[in-house]
């Protein structure tokens, strides 16, 4: 810029400096006293400059050496938005805006109050916050989530200011929303005894709900449950409550999250108390709802096989035949029947699988010889009439399958030893008479026909036996 030119400018250039140093001589009367000595030794050497230099580079440094001493002024407000109170402010907030009676700024707040909570759990208004929790759930409709929230007020702050609000308000909402019945049960379970520590009372208060009002509360105690692990990993009883949400999901036919949540109690606690009932319960789910028929199959045998004796390994043998014989294992499905014979002998089961273990060995094994083994050890179990007709199909087994008459025979035998004083015995031996004719073998015949006529002359076969010998003495 010539000289010329740069005169020419001055009058604009005093203009925009009186501005200037007017906005400086206000901001120096702002600051504090060393920020005002600071900003004047900053401004003061521009004054002095000769206007033979260029005026931009005074104005641009003393602009960038100003921009530092600036840094000090938002220290307080850092301060403050890192202060403990930051929680008393955020609750103000919260309680301000619950006041509101638009519903969709209700909705949007409901979930910052929900995080509040789990943020300050044990904030002196945690037990406000958690009261306002419910009310927006009961003025957005939801009086099943309103309700676990007042029951867990009452459990987690026992005693507190909120208390007595969140109990009336329970009982109003009962009144409306619940039969009598459920609102008596509701509160009793919510007036249930306060000892222990916070996550015991939860835990009790949730599972309580759980078993009583599991189905119509379904959505929201699951939500209450996942809140409660993430809240209390390291609980002691948690193993409990994974087996309750696993029922809870079973129950309403969420079965893939019920096997998960048997599966996560089986891997994460594997000492627990629970892990035979846990197995028996996954093994359900698998066998009757996902049809995952060989996963059952083998949590089923692991229980047969580390819990024997326990009512869930019993409950595990009931299944287990089934199942094997559906998937055509055969070789285990006799492995079973066997062990309930010999596992629970006194049971009425354990006859039926004698019953079932022949039909398995004689229809799907094709071994006759071995049906009929087991079918003779039933009747040296259970010597009664029923007996009786299990040693009817073990000569109907050799005769029809082995074509063994000499096996036949002996059970006919058998019969007619066994049940000597009754009906059955003239009966078999008729059928013996008749095995025999059937060959040829007319002297083995008549001596079984003869018997019936001299040992059973009342009974009414032995007029029968006797015709039959009458037509052999002709033949």
């Amino acid at each position: 810029m010539s000289r010329y030119k740069m005169f020419a400018a001055l009058p604009f250039l005093a203009v925009s400096f009186s501005g200037f140093f007017a906005a400086a001589a206000s901001a120096q009367q702002q600051m504090p006293p060393e920020m005002a000595a600071a900003a004047s030794t900053q401004i003061e050497p521009v004054l002095s400059e000769s206007p033979e230099k260029p005026l931009e580079q005074p104005l641009a440094a003393a602009a960038a050496e100003a921009a530092p001493a600036a840094q000090p002024a938002a220290a307080p407000a850092e301060a403050a938005a890192s202060a403990p109170g930051i929680a008393a402010v955020e609750w103000d907030f919260l309680k301000l805006n619950g006041e509101n009676k638009d519903e969709d700024v209700l909705e949007a707040l409901l979930p910052q109050v929900a995080a509040w909570l789990r943020t300050y759990p044990d904030n002196e208004a945690a037990d406000e916050a958690l009261l306002l929790k419910a009310n927006l759930h009961l003025k957005l409709g939801d009086h099943r989530a309103a309700i676990l929230d007042l029951g867990k007020l009452l459990q987690e702050y026992p005693g507190s200011k909120a208390s007595p609000a969140a109990l009336q308000l329970l009982s109003i909402t009962a009144d409306k929303k619940l039969s009598k019945r459920e609102k008596a049960l509701l509160l009793e379970i919510a007036k249930a005894s306060k000892g222990g520590g916070k996550a015991d009372r939860l835990a009790a208060f949730l599972g309580e709900m759980a078993a009583r009002f599991g189905q119509e509360f379904y959505a929201p105690l699951t939500a209450e449950f996942n809140d409660f692990f993430e809240r209390f990993p390291g609980y002691a009883g948690r193993d409990a409550l994974e087996l309750t949400l696993g029922t809870l999901y079973s129950q309403k036919k969420e079965f893939v999250q019920a096997r998960l949540a048997y599966e996560k109690l089986i891997h994460i606690y594997p000492d627990s108390a629970l892990i035979a009932r846990a197995k028996r319960l996954l093994g359900d789910v698998l066998a009757e709802d996902l049809k995952e028929y060989f996963a059952a199959i083998k949590v089923y045998r692991d229980i047969t096989e580390r819990f024997p004796g326990t009512d869930e390994a019993w409950a595990a043998y009931a299944q287990l035949p089934r199942l094997t014989e559906r998937q055509k294992q055969y070789t285990l499905a006799v492995e079973v029947y066997e062990n309930i014979i010999k596992l629970y002998p006194e049971k009425p089961e354990a006859r039926s699988a004698y019953k079932s273990e022949a039909r398995v060995l004689r229809e799907e094994m094709s071994k006759p010889a071995e049906a009929i083994a087991v079918l003779n050890r039933l009747a040296d179990k259970y010597k009664d009439e029923s007996a009786v007709e299990e040693l009817y199909l073990a000569a109907e087994i050799a005769r029809k399958d082995s074509k063994d008459l000499e096996t036949e025979v002996k059970m006919y035998d058998r019969i007619a030893a066994d049940y000597a004083g009754g009906k059955e015995a003239p009966k078999a031996l008729l059928a013996a008479g008749q095995a025999f004719e059937k060959i040829k073998n007319t002297d083995k015949a008549r001596e079984y026909y003869e018997k019936i006529v001299k040992d059973y002359p009342e009974d009414p076969l032995a007029k029968k036996a006797q015709k039959y010998i009458d037509a052999l003495l002709k033949s």
